[in-house]
């Protein structure tokens, strides 16, 4: 899908052959499809004592990377990143007496995987206790580099094509471009940024015919909206 949106100004100078100066706006859109998800994750491991707790908390770590493994390709990474071990306590009795219940290892992360592989992972993460708190989606570098130059292109098309519609209004001809730039570098109105819009595609490989229903989590990956603005200015010349 590609949104496009222009608006406009022009000036009349004073010259022998009537000129005119102008200034347009040209936007351009497009979404894609992300190359990796990150999914942020955690776990709770309770026990009686500190130690059982830390000993808990590493052996779900442990198997939290077997699993990953076992996904197979389109795993990018998984990163632990914190893994803390706190007393906890219950409040007891009308006075609510707070009392020492036992302690608890809480680990955090991420995972980084290809969107065809989310549906499995996700399931198998569920399966052995982990939450996945939130999903962000993303384009690999190059990807987002190639996406942005096509957008931007479009965005400087749309801004030629806004200045040719203006000059045949007047009934004058397009000139040349005498400058063009991002927005707010010519003098007006920044743009807004692009948004994320959410995607209706759905993951029909890891349904398969043969696979049971706990075996994935049918999770529909959202599509990265790029949005390119460019100011312009073109002289246009009457006959």
């Amino acid at each position: 899908m590609i949104a496009l949106l222009a608006t406009n100004t022009f000036s009349v100078r004073n010259c022998p052959m009537p000129t005119a100066t102008i200034a347009v706006k040209g936007s351009a859109s497009d979404d894609f499809p992300p190359d990796y998800a990150i999914a942020h994750f955690g776990n709770e491991f309770s026990a009686a004592a500190r130690s059982e707790a830390l000993a808990g908390g590493n052996a779900v770590i442990a198997q939290l990377r077997d699993t990953v493994a076992h996904v197979g390709k389109g795993v990018r990474e998984i990163r632990v990143q914190s893994l803390r071990v706190q007393e906890t306590f219950n409040h007891v009795g009308p006075d609510h007496v707070r009392e020492h219940s036992g302690w608890v290892a809480q680990l955090g992360g991420q995972l980084l995987i290809e969107p065809s592989k989310l549906p499995i992972a996700y399931a198998r993460l569920i399966q052995m206790g982990v939450r996945i708190h939130q999903l962000s989606w993303h384009l690999d570098p190059d990807t987002d580099l190639q996406a942005r130059r096509a957008v931007r292109r479009l965005a400087v098309a749309d801004a030629r094509e806004a200045a040719n519609d203006f000059a045949l209004a007047l009934g004058a001809n397009l000139g040349s471009l005498i400058a063009l730039a991002d927005p707010g570098l010519l003098g007006a109105t920044l743009f807004a940024n692009g948004a994320r819009g959410s995607s209706h595609m759905g993951f029909a490989s890891a349904m398969s015919s043969g696979a049971s229903w706990d075996e994935f989590v049918d999770i529909d990956p959202e599509v990265i909206t790029i949005s390119a603005n460019v100011e312009a200015s073109y002289e246009v010349t009457f006959n």
